[in-house]
């Protein structure tokens, strides 16, 4: 199973210069407890993005895929391919794709669960996740999350299966 985590706003934006553009901690929960136990893959860059005390990502086996020969990530596995990555998990296992953009563009075809937080605004950033065919996928989960003194946007826990043709 091979699964999407991510936080996007209403244009599909992810990221602004390696950083995420809103503060939402009820999503950083989220992303911690969903992934936790899990792999988890991101692309060198998403990996460097996170900050110091997080790397490598607690509790779950962090894969970073990148391209640059040598690269090093301590307690990380490196991959340069994305069949490296997928050959490097127990297929039983449930991966988490974390990101970036490249890593869920050349992904998307495979991807069989999207845990996605929709946030309702429109924020400045950089990095987008690519255009989602929502006929292709079906609600099994949403939890709706109003303005409060935490976050400054409303925003939805989606999950979502891919249809089965």
């Amino acid at each position: 199973l091979i699964s999407f985590v991510v936080a996007m706003d209403r244009h599909n934006l992810i990221g602004d210069q390696g950083h995420l553009p809103w503060r939402l901690p009820d999503d950083m929960r989220r992303f911690r407890d969903v992934t936790i136990g899990h792999p988890v893959l991101m692309g060198r860059k998403t990996y460097e993005s996170l900050p110091d005390r997080f790397r490598p990502l607690p509790g779950r086996t962090n894969i970073v895929l990148t391209t640059q020969a040598g690269y090093e990530a301590p307690g990380c596995l490196v991959v340069n391919t994305i069949g490296e990555a997928l050959a490097a998990v127990d297929p039983q296992l449930e991966l988490m794709v974390i990101g970036g953009a490249q890593v869920f563009a050349e992904l998307m075809p495979l991807v069989d669960r999207l845990y996605l937080t929709l946030i309702d605004g429109a924020y400045n950033g950089n990095v987008y996740f690519p255009a989602l065919d929502m006929s292709q996928w079906r609600e099994v989960e949403r939890e709706e999350h109003p303005i409060d003194e935490r976050h400054d946007s409303p925003f939805v826990f989606l999950t979502l299966d891919r249809r089965q043709l």
